[in-house]
């Protein structure tokens, strides 16, 4: 039996509630980091406008909750969507719970293995924490709050999919840190990431608009990561290296 097709007023307090969340950081879309920006291991990197990080998340997450209602009578919603999905394909998978972490064993493999990147090798690693607590903290509050039901009636924790969003948190920490070694770098763990969001979908786990939010949840933790971690950093040196006054 097919669960409500309209939004759930828990997922509705999620959307309202994300706004207020990401409404100051749009308000720095454009605006460079220079005041805080993180020491580059070099200059070769081409510059892309701080504008281009933001446009895939604030796609995939609107266009993903437009697909969850249900519309009667018309083929743009998650209903009709899996339905023509599992229809066509047949089979069943367990790659998808092994290519989730590809992106991310890529972009820790080239750091242990010294690849130069944009960030020296201890704020890249302490950014891919940050980015993956985001990403994982996001998914988890969303899958306890919302309690929607998977296409194969399993569970109720199908909002967002985790898997896609590990793998998209991984796939934009590759392209930010070595799109300048090599943009099939990037191209790499942006097929992984899709194939991750494919194979949820054809094991009748997610919808599609789970896997489209999802994407955008990774994509935007990682954005958020680098937005937020020069402000952080300065922080706490600044406290570090402020003497204890003694009274």
């Amino acid at each position: 039996m097919k669960q409500s097709r309209c939004l759930s007023s828990s997922r509705l307090v999620w959307i309202l509630s994300s706004w207020f969340f990401l409404l100051p950081l749009l308000t720095a879309v454009g605006q460079p980091l220079n005041r805080l920006s993180l020491p580059s291991q070099g200059d070769s990197m081409p510059a892309r406008p701080a504008s281009f990080h933001w446009v895939a998340p604030s796609v995939l997450i609107p266009v993903g909750l437009v697909l969850s209602p249900d519309y009667p009578n018309s083929h743009f919603d998650r209903f009709y969507i899996q339905s023509k999905i599992q229809a066509k394909i047949h089979f069943r998978t367990h790659a998808d719970d092994f290519v989730q972490y590809g992106p991310a064993v890529a972009w820790a493999g080239l750091s242990v293995a010294g690849v130069k990147g944009r960030s020296h090798p201890l704020d890249r690693a302490l950014i891919g924490l940050l980015a993956y607590g985001l990403s994982t903290g996001v998914t988890l509050g969303l899958k306890h709050t919302t309690h929607e039901l998977r296409p194969d009636g399993s569970n109720s924790l199908s909002f967002p999919s985790g898997h896609t969003a590990n793998a998209f948190t991984g796939a934009r920490l590759l392209d930010r840190e070595f799109s300048s070694v090599s943009p099939w770098i990037p191209l790499g763990g942006y097929a992984m990431a899709s194939s991750t969001g494919l194979l949820r979908m054809t094991n009748d786990k997610h919808w599609i608009s789970d896997i489209l939010v999802g994407a955008g949840i990774g994509l935007l933790s990682t954005e958020v990561a680098y937005w937020v971690y020069p402000w952080v950093k300065k922080a706490f040196t600044r406290r570090k290296h402020t003497p204890d006054l003694a009274f």
